[in-house]
């Protein structure tokens, strides 16, 4: 735990059973290629039934402690509510906490105080917040204003009934996700299956063990605190489950006939990314799924897939917020969607959030970011720090105040997706409803992990001695970490018509879903070796066998428009290709990281002198590739919308290559003219706009807008072409480097 927070403190620096495993198995049944074979009437596949929807919500925050809460502690801790307060008279402010003796007069929990241990884990149970860096975060106040919520959505069509449930939460163990099928199960039975994936609220209740209690209150606490046990609260986890499960329960007693209006908005031109951890690549994809029921009109639930972590108050080193219960900015996203709608419910999904930090906001919502790489460097005004490539805008104010960022940056989202709706929204009605998922097994590589797990601070997770996970490892507390130690983990793919949902169990870097500017040689690690230079000799990283990419799942799903659910199903950590990952003295024991590590003893810093502070909250180099590979081995059918995928560059007017659009004057590339591609016969051709191509494309496999308030045609997100017969060509660049660039020197 205290190599957690030293990585998180170093982070915000540098910033400024009832599992649904492969059961009811539905065929995808996917259309062809154009768009409009998913207008079809709503029809079951074996029979005339409609597409039906239902929309609900619930509130999850911690409530107030009152005297008859204990009631919950009866008659373990006493023979009523008035004896248990009598003989634990420990200030309590929220239910969930265990009756205690303030024996230090802290007025709150401190290790080696006497408690009532009412349910026998043998811990001190309370809801601790998870997030941000330092000690333990005890919840002091509650942001009435953004409560803490799940939604839930139950699409339904002939015998099949799925929920779709989102939570604010830090990320959920899949262990957590199933005590909410679980009570959903007595309470909505005909639902068949439920997807779950959490908002990466970083100011809910820990629902994973890292923030428990610790030493820091105690007068002989040192500078960094220890931890004593996991921060999991039993209590409020059954009532959360509860409380989701009746979401769920509302939604299917809810059901309506609905279509479902699809747009795929942009990011805010207001809005600045921030990274944490290298390659600099976000996802600026805003991706909106609308139902409303087609007779009345009534806007059933908006839903929102924003790449962004939601971390505002937990990283904003002011103690009366770090302290606050709170959604974060996705609740003022959700009321200002709700707004618009009335009676509906508005849904922040988190995507692909991976080291994509808080961004800075800019005032007025009119101003535009000019999103053209350049030198990475500290953006002032963003209330939790900012590194950023992107420039400062000419005009506009950054909200640098918390409290006020919450409600620039949830209406900055909500009014983006609301104007992408009106302009351009896109009303089906789904003739297709199927879900589909797959328990993997993966190694925890990361030694600090491993011993968290020895500790005791994932109580509520089971962990494997073999790579099958059918052999339980032994018990937290029997021994010291072990050498080898794998968990469950789960990956799933949703699809509702032309909407479809792939869930990835982590925080996603976005690279290694949707690609990017990224090729071998600009990879921490190209290959499995690394042997330090001697003399005139310079370090080799060449000399092994070359990693490989993780799958571009984007270009593999099989309908129109993309959901990428991050934190979906599990929460394991960061995710990203092997080759990217650096770690730190004694996070992995393997080859090349630990040669590397020993050799240079340069921390999370690469090759290049970029940090990967990240690294040290990831299972390791290889669960990135694993779940990924995963997902692709769910995604069977033809890639909608309609492209091919071919090894290739972008190429400039004077034939110079380059795996980004971008100019780079210091390579000589002069700026993206289109793309040279290989052919599987090894033949080169290329598709110049204007010759050839008639525009760029996507990694959506959509026209590229281009780079607002530029004339360039090519974005962060060009990925290919449109070819002139219409044709969609995307460009694999880390396949395109090694065919088409000279190999680096060895």
């Amino acid at each position: 735990m205290a190599a957690r927070r030293r990585r998180a403190t170093a982070r915000r620096r540098e910033r400024g059973a009832v599992r649904h495993r492969t059961r009811h198995l539905v065929a995808l049944g996917l259309s062809g290629a154009l768009l409009a074979a998913w207008a079809a009437p709503a029809r079951a596949r074996d029979g005339n039934a409609p597409f039906l929807v239902g929309a609900a919500s619930a509130d999850i925050t911690p409530p107030a402690w009152t005297p008859a809460s204990d009631a919950v502690f009866v008659p373990v801790c006493g023979p009523s509510v008035s004896a248990i307060q009598q003989l634990w008279p420990g200030l309590r402010k929220y239910q969930f906490e265990e009756p205690y003796v303030d024996q230090y007069g802290t007025g709150r929990y401190a290790p080696g105080d006497l408690y009532c241990d009412a349910n026998g884990d043998q811990r001190y149970d309370a809801p601790y917040i998870a997030g941000g860096s330092g000690q333990n975060h005890w919840p002091t106040s509650t942001d009435a204003a953004n409560p803490i919520r799940s939604e839930a959505v139950v699409f339904a069509l002939g015998d099949q009934r799925i929920a779709l449930v989102v939570v604010d939460s830090i990320g959920l163990f899949n262990t957590g996700m199933d005590l909410i099928r679980h009570a959903a199960q007595q309470l909505a039975p005909d639902v068949s299956q439920i997807f779950v994936s959490s908002t990466h609220d970083e100011s809910a209740p820990d629902p994973i063990g890292l923030w428990g209690p610790d030493d820091s209150d105690l007068p002989s606490h040192g500078a960094a605190p220890a931890a004593v046990s996991s921060g999991v609260d039993e209590y409020y986890m059954s009532f959360m489950a509860r409380q989701t499960a009746a979401a769920i329960a509302q939604a299917d007693r809810s059901l309506e006939p609905a279509a479902l209006k699809l747009a795929q908005a942009h990011h805010p031109g207001n809005v600045q990314s921030c990274w944490s951890s290298y390659p600099y690549i976000d996802d600026q994809q805003l991706p909106v799924l609308q139902a409303l029921n087609p007779r009345s009109g009534q806007v059933i639930f908006t839903l929102v897939n924003a790449q962004t972590h939601a971390e505002t108050y937990a990283f904003s080193g002011d103690p009366a917020l770090t302290t606050r219960f709170s959604s974060d900015w996705p609740g003022p996203m959700r009321d200002t969607l709700e707004a618009a709608y009335p009676g509906s419910v508005g849904i922040e999904m988190a995507g692909l959030v991976g080291s994509v930090e808080t961004p800075t906001v800019y005032e007025p919502e009119s101003t535009q970011i000019i999103d053209v790489p350049g030198a990475k460097h500290e953006a002032a005004g963003n209330p939790n720090g900012c590194s950023t490539v992107y420039p400062e805008p000419a005009t506009g104010t950054p909200v640098a105040d918390p409290v006020q960022y919450l409600t620039a940056y949830g209406q900055s989202i909500a009014h983006a997706a609301i104007a992408a709706l009106a302009a351009q929204g896109q009303t089906i009605a789904p003739t297709t409803l199927g879900g589909t998922d797959k328990a993997i097994c993966l190694p925890v590589e990361n030694n600090f992990f491993k011993a968290a797990f020895a500790a005791g601070l994932f109580p509520d997770r089971p962990a494997y001695a073999d790579s099958t996970c059918l052999t339980t490892a032994p018990a937290a507390g029997s021994g010291g970490a072990p050498d080898r130690l794998y968990i469950k983990s789960d990956v799933g793919v949703l699809t509702v018509g032309p909407a479809q949902f792939v869930y990835s169990p982590g925080e996603v870097f976005p690279f290694t879903e949707i690609r990017g500017a990224m090729d071998e040689q600009q990879e921490p690690f190209p290959t499995d070796c690394y042997q330090p230079g001697s003399g005139s000799a310079p370090d080799d990283y060449y000399c092994g066998t070359p990693f490989p990419m993780t799958p571009w799942v984007s270009a593999l799903m099989t309908a129109p428009f993309h959901f990428m659910a991050g934190l979906g199903e599990d929460m394991i950590g960061y995710l990203f290709p092997p080759g990217n990952f650096v770690g730190d003295q004694g996070e992995t024991d393997q080859s090349p990281w630990v040669d590397y590590q020993l050799a240079t003893n340069r921390g999370a810093t690469d090759r290049f002198g970029r940090h990967h502070s990240d690294d040290s909250e990831s299972l390791g180099p290889h669960a990135g590739l694993a779940v990924t590979q995963a997902i692709a081995s769910l995604l069977g059918g033809t890639p909608q919308p309609a492209h091919r995928v071919v090894p290739g560059l972008f190429v400039d007017a004077s034939g110079n290559l380059s795996d980004s659009p971008f100019a780079d004057p210091s390579a000589g590339f002069g700026g993206a003219a289109g793309v040279e591609v290989v052919g599987q016969r090894g033949q080169t051709q290329k598709y110049l706009i204007g010759h050839g191509a008639k525009s760029f494309a996507t990694f959506e496999s959509r026209p590229d807008p281009g780079t607002a308030g530029t004339g360039l045609p090519y974005s962060v997100s060009s990925a290919g072409v449109i070819a002139s017969n219409g044709n969609v060509v995307l460009i694999d660049v880390f396949a395109g480097a090694q065919a088409l660039l000279p190999p680096p020197p060895s």
